[in-house]
């Protein structure tokens, strides 16, 4: 009996197991289909428009810089407007963090830190960001304006960041102010 009881409780868990990782893929699978919207409105929107993709990660160039392309031990400084992805287009409404505060004054965004709108300064090297961005950074130049974009695959994962749910899918705009390798 106690045999039976384990066998039972092994194949529920088991079963329990894959059914998650089955919705899991279906939440990825439709977040990606989203992101290919976004990614086709995003290039439609410039005629020099160039999209990478990236292992799993989307850039979209809008505005092409100058000068060396950063490499994945450079230092990148950039301002940012971080959004939540929750459908097939993105609005101010799913804006979750800006450091840019002529973005952040357009969608009238409430700005409590006087030290909110510093640029930032990430070394690829040695500072610890969400696999998004690592995959989506290298390549980019001074002078860029893109989007990176990915699903909760390569975001924060199964822990809520801020007002973030678990495995949100992600978008990055990113206004890039200089790059050294």
């Amino acid at each position: 009996m106690k045999r039976i009881a384990a066998v039972l409780f092994c194949t529920l868990t088991l079963f329990s197991a894959l059914s998650c990782n089955k919705s899991l893929e279906t939440t990825y699978n439709k977040q990606e289909s989203n992101i290919e919207d976004i990614v086709e409105t995003l290039a439609g929107s410039s005629a020099d428009a160039q999209t990478d993709y990236l292992d799993g990660v989307t850039r979209v160039t809008l505005v092409h810089g100058e000068g060396e392309s950063l490499d994945k031990g450079g230092v990148v400084a950039f301002y940012y407007a971080a959004y939540q992805i929750t459908g097939r287009f993105l609005s101010a409404s799913n804006v979750f963090a800006t450091n840019h505060e002529e973005f952040a004054n357009s969608i009238k965004w409430a700005v409590t830190d006087p030290d909110a709108f510093e640029i930032a300064t990430v070394n690829l090297a040695k500072e610890s960001l969400v696999e998004g961005l690592q995959k989506g950074l290298p390549g980019v130049k001074a002078g860029d304006e893109c989007w990176i974009l990915f699903s909760g695959k390569h975001g924060f994962g199964k822990k809520s960041e801020g007002p973030l749910p678990s495995r949100s899918a992600l978008a990055y705009h990113l206004w890039i102010r200089g790059v050294t390798n």
